[in-house]
């Protein structure tokens, strides 16, 4: 019986000592130790918190930024206070929440928040980042819960070239040439071979003034970032419309990718060719002129570059009525820079001899470089003077033997 007595006591200290207050609180503490990702329970307040990415490379160009993922897993609404407890020596640290620097954070129950942990080094946020594996360590407190949770990992810096690429862009055709006036498209394939599906933000760096928007493959609405599974790739496109004054010439546009774990760039090239157009007007602006039979009559016209390109070897060429003469002083303009002062051109037409008073319709075409005007000019045709002062002569001829005749036949 004392044996027996004996076990009893000693199997009823064991289960004291096991499930006294005190033991249950070093539980949940060694539970509570820094790991990747931990939780406390304590019912009404419940959180668990994570750094997304456990082995997280950078190039020492991209922002250290590093994401976690904060839930509020208890019965009511709590504030949740952030630290930065370990950091490499001389950075600095800042919780964000979108573009806001935080502190602390208040979720309602079930609300998941993502918070980003951002370093800057001494080196400075203009400067690239030393080259380096640097432990982090957050700790997150409970306010009402009173409970903390501190949580790891490791951001690695390395260099470019020694990166396992997970994004990349790339483009059938990566140069396109064009008129100024026109719009180009690019087709963009992203692909993600990052370990798990990712969002990706789009940016370029078009020229200034120029129009440039994303698009879906084969959809009409603009994006700034689209969704794309891990080892899978997604199509866009980029839109680029040039500014109005842009002139002829290589453009190169920037594109970039970016996700949490990388980004990618892609280099475009828009090659402006210019736009051509040309114009002819008269000095008075009138399309019309008048002439005597076989007489010829001198018209000034002045040809306008309108467009952003040179005009080169402009010539002139007029459809006339049979026997007519046109001519042309100079026959051919060599060159016309865009928006130069108007080259003046004098068209000298001449009536056939034999033609009859009336109009007549000229029609004169400007060719230039990929560009041409045309115009209908009206020539009104009269008869000479000298026609003109012979006919009232024989007029008055006729008159004064009519007037003479009849005076001495009249009174026989």
């Amino acid at each position: 019986m004392t044996t027996a007595r004996a076990i009893v006591l000693a199997l009823f200290l064991s289960l004291t000592l096991i499930f006294s207050p005190t033991a249950i609180e070093a539980q949940l503490a060694d539970k509570a130790k820094t790991s990747p990702r931990a939780s406390l329970s304590s019912a009404p307040y419940d959180f668990e918190a994570a750094f997304i990415y456990q082995g997280l490379t950078l190039s020492p160009q991209d922002e250290p930024q590093i994401e976690i993922s904060l839930t509020n897993k208890g019965l009511n609404g709590d504030t949740f206070s952030l630290e930065a407890i370990e950091i490499p020596t001389g950075w600095v640290a800042q919780f964000k929440r979108y573009s806001n620097i935080i502190s602390g954070i208040y979720l309602s129950k079930e609300e998941t928040a993502t918070l980003y942990l951002t370093l800057t080094s001494p080196n400075g946020a203009d400067q690239p980042t030393p080259i380096g594996n640097y432990p982090t360590a957050v700790k997150i407190i409970s306010a009402l819960g009173g409970q903390s949770i501190e949580i790891r990992s490791t951001l690695k810096i390395s260099d470019q070239k020694e990166r396992t690429e997970i994004l990349s862009v790339n483009t059938s055709y990566p140069e396109i040439s064009g008129a100024s006036d026109g719009r180009f498209s690019f087709s963009l394939d992203l692909r993600n071979d990052g370990p798990e599906d990712a969002l990706v933000n789009l940016t370029c760096e078009p020229p200034p003034q120029w129009e440039a928007s994303f698009k879906p493959g084969y959809e009409d609405k603009q994006i700034s970032s689209i969704h794309v599974p891990k080892n899978q790739s997604r199509s866009v496109t980029l839109d680029l419309t040039p500014a109005q004054d842009a002139q002829p010439g290589p453009y190169t546009i920037k594109v970039k990718a970016e996700q949490p774990l990388g980004s990618a760039e892609a280099a475009l090239i828009v090659n402006l060719r210019g736009t051509f157009k040309i114009r002819a007007i008269s000095a008075n602006d009138l399309l019309s002129t008048q002439t005597e039979v076989g007489r010829p009559v001198t018209v000034s016209l002045f040809i306008l570059n309108e467009g952003s390109a040179p005009q080169k070897e402009i010539t002139f060429l007029a459809v006339k009525p049979d026997n007519w003469k046109v001519e042309f002083k100079p026959e051919k303009i060599l060159n016309l820079a865009p928006a130069a002062r108007p080259a003046q051109v004098e068209m000298t037409i001449t009536p056939a001899p034999n033609s009859l008073v009336g109009d007549y319709g000229l029609g004169l075409s400007v060719q230039g470089e990929k560009s041409q005007n045309n115009l209908d000019f009206r020539v009104s045709v009269k008869s000479s003077a000298a026609w003109t002062w012979l006919g009232a002569a024989l007029i008055v001829i006729v008159v004064a033997l009519m007037s003479f005749i009849f005076r001495r036949f009249g009174r026989r």
